[in-house]
């Protein structure tokens, strides 16, 4: 008999509302600055709260591939929102956290300073982005998250395994 489980939509949206929020919200997208540590929690809460709602004990492989789903999902889902915000207000998503990580690196090493402000005119520079670079940018943004939201599908499966041996 072919065990069936329960479906993935709700955690896997649930992650990529997590991976939009820490790619989009201003400073919150600094988390990401850091081994794409926000990209990583989204896709563990996923995996989590898929063993946690369910009660079904998964694999490593299993939670990570929530994980990836997650990360898939919230990557284009963000790109498309980071477009949206660039298109109707202008806004672009991580200027704020660009310029401290750019003012702190003056700071750190002053010699480079033309360097790093060349830099952060390039990236601030106005940009029109066609349908067709937008579809690539989520493709290849949701291939890249992916692979780390199921690396956070896996951390929530040892951290469970670990919780649930010591308790």
């Amino acid at each position: 008999m072919i065990e069936r489980r329960p479906g993935l939509l709700p955690e896997v949206l649930l992650g990529a509302v997590l991976i939009v929020l820490s790619t989009t919200l201003p400073y919150l997208n600094l988390l990401n600055a850091l081994l794409f540590s926000g990209i990583i929690f989204s896709g563990g809460v996923a995996a989590w709260t898929y063993i946690v709602r369910h009660q079904i004990p998964l694999s490593s492989r299993q939670a990570f591939v929530i994980g990836s789903f997650a990360g898939l999902a919230g990557g284009v889902v963000s790109v498309g929102v980071e477009y949206l915000l660039l298109k109707l207000f202008g806004y672009r998503p991580g200027l704020e956290s660009l310029r401290l990580l750019v003012d702190w690196a003056i700071r750190m090493a002053p010699e480079e300073a033309p360097s790093f402000r060349q830099l952060l005119a390039m990236v601030t520079a106005p940009v029109e982005i066609g349908v067709m670079d937008l579809v690539v940018s989520m493709l290849l943004t949701g291939a890249v998250y992916a692979p780390f939201a199921g690396v956070g599908g896996r951390i929530a499966v040892l951290v469970l395994q670990w919780h649930a041996k010591r308790g």
